[in-house]
C-alpha cells in the first residue's frame, strides 16, 4: 500500500502530554502533517509510564512517532514567545492543560486565533472546558469509573472490572483526530478555523451510547447478554466461549458432556441462565478443567460455538495469522531497539528507516525548529542549552 499523506504541508503544534493529545497529533503526523511537539524541561510525563528505557517508554514511543521534538520551558518568557510564534504559523494546535491554564499563558484560542483565524484548535481535558467538574483532574481510570464503563465491563460474578490498558485515553485521541480531520475538511471552502472541546468524559460516553440508551430504558443494568459466555480455566490455561444463539448453548453442553444442563428448566433461555448463573457457571467451569484449551477449542469450533484461547500479548505476536499478515512489523526506535509496531488501520505499515514512524529523541529538533522560526541566534543558543538539561 502506498501512503498518500493527505495532510502533507499542514503544520501542527502539539503542546499536550500523556496519551490522548499526543495520540491525536501522532495520527496527524502519520497522515503527513509536520508536527512539532513541545515538551517541558522535565519531559512529557508519558515517558515515565511503565518501564523507562533511557528517555523513553513504550507509551511515548507509541504516541510520539513521526513528530519533531523541541524542549521549551513555558515559564521562560523567550520560550513562551517562541511557542506563540509557532502557534501563529500552525494549522492545528493541540493542548491538554487544565482548563484555563493556556489562557494564562496567552496561548488560549481567542489569543491565538486573533492572529491565526484559520487555526483548528483542540483542547483535550477530563471533563471538558465548562461545567462544575471542569477543573477536576481526570485519568483514564477515573473516566472508566465515572462513566459507568466498569459496571458494563463486569466479571462473571458481576463485580465491576477496570480495563488494564488506557483505552479511554487512546479513543479520546482518535475522536480528537476525526474531529480535527473534519474541521480541516470544512476549512477548505470557508477558510475558517474552529475550536474543538474534546473530553475523556464525552469520548467514553460516545463509546457507550447503546449501553447508556439501554440502561435508561431499563432503568438499570440489563441482564448479561450471553450467559454462560465468558472466560473459563482449562487444564493448561484459559479460554473464552461466547454464545449468540440458543443452539450454541445446547451444543456447548453437549461438547462438555453435560447434555442434561441443556434440558434443565432453570437454564433453558438466556434470561433464566442469567438469573441462575450462580448455579450454572460452577458446573461448566468444573467440566472445562478436564481438558486443554486447544482440545476444547477444536471441539467447540466443530459445532460453531465462538471460542478461542485467552492469549498473552506475546502469544498474539507469535500467532501464525498475526505473522502472516505482518500485523506488527519490527521497527527500531531510540532507546528501545527493535520493537513490534502494530499497524494502524488505513496507515502504511512501518518499514525500517521510515521517518513517519520514527520516535524523535527528546528535544532533538529544538535548534532546527527555532532557527527556522527566525529567532535571534543568542536566544536560540540559550533555549538549546536549556533543552540539553532534560533528565
Amino acid at each position: 500500500m502506498t501512503q498518500q499523506l493527505p495532510l502533507r504541508g499542514l503544520k501542527v503544534l502539539d503542546i499536550s502530554q500523556g496519551i490522548a493529545g499526543p495520540n491525536c497529533a501522532m495520527m496527524l503526523a502519520l497522515q503527513g502533517a509536520e508536527v512539532v511537539k513541545v515538551e517541558p524541561p522535565r519531559g512529557d510525563w508519558m515517558r515515565t509510564i511503565g518501564v523507562r528505557y533511557g528517555k523513553q517508554s513504550a507509551h511515548s514511543a507509541a504516541y510520539n512517532r513521526g513528530k519533531k521534538s523541541i524542549v521549551l520551558d513555558l515559564k521562560n518568557p523567550v520560550a513562551l514567545a517562541a511557542t506563540r510564534r509557532l502557534a501563529a504559523e500552525a494549522d492545528v494546535f493541540v493542548e491538554n492543560f487544565r482548563p484555563g491554564a493556556v489562557n494564562r499563558l496567552g496561548l488560549g484560542y481567542d489569543e491565538v486565533a486573533a492572529d491565526n483565524p484559520g487555526l483548528v484548535y483542540v483542547s483535550i481535558s477530563g471533563f471538558g472546558q465548562h461545567g462544575p467538574y471542569s477543573d477536576r483532574p481526570c485519568t483514564d481510570t477515573v473516566a472508566q469509573a465515572f462513566s459507568g464503563m466498569m459496571t458494563v465491563n463486569r466479571a462473571m460474578d458481576d463485580s465491576p472490572v477496570k480495563m488494564g490498558a488506557f483505552f479511554i485515553d487512546a479513543f479520546t485521541g482518535l475522536y480528537a483526530f476525526q474531529a480535527v480531520s473534519m474541521a480541516l475538511y470544512g476549512r477548505r471552502d470557508s477558510g475558517a478555523g474552529q475550536y474543538l472541546d474534546i473530553s475523556l468524559m464525552q469520548s467514553v460516553a460516545a463509546m457507550l451510547t447503546p449501553n447508556i440508551m439501554e440502561q435508561y430504558v431499563q432503568n438499570g443494568p440489563p441482564r448479561l447478554p450471553n450467559v454462560p459466555g465468558g472466560v473459563y480455566q482449562t487444564k493448561d490455561g484459559w479460554m473464552l466461549a461466547t454464545l449468540l444463539r440458543e443452539q450454541q448453548y445446547r451444543d456447548l453442553c453437549a461438547v462438555l458432556g453435560l447434555p442434561e444442563l441443556a434440558q434443565d428448566p432453570r437454564f433453558d433461555d438466556f434470561d433464566k441462565r442469567d438469573a441462575n448463573k450462580a448455579a450454572l457457571l460452577p458446573l461448566l467451569q468444573a467440566a472445562f478443567l478436564d481438558d486443554t484449551t486447544a482440545n476444547w477449542e477444536a471441539r467447540l469450533r466443530e459445532v460453531d460455538v465462538l471460542c478461542g484461547p485467552v492469549n498473552s500479548i506475546l502469544d498474539w505476536l507469535g500467532d501464525p495469522h498475526v505473522q502472516a499478515v505482518n500485523a506488527a512489523p519490527m521497527f527500531s526506535q531510540p532507546d528501545l531497539g527493535a520493537v513490534p509496531l502494530p499497524t494502524i488501520p488505513g496507515v502504511s505499515p512501518a518499514s525500517e528507516g521510515d521517518p513517519l514512524h520514527k520516535l524523535p529523541d527528546v528535544g532533538e529538533h529544538t535548534r532546527a525548529v527555532l532557527e527556522d522560526l527566525g529567532l535571534d541566534a543568542a536566544d536560540v543558543e540559550a533555549l538549546v542549552k536549556e533543552a540539553a538539561t532534560v533528565a
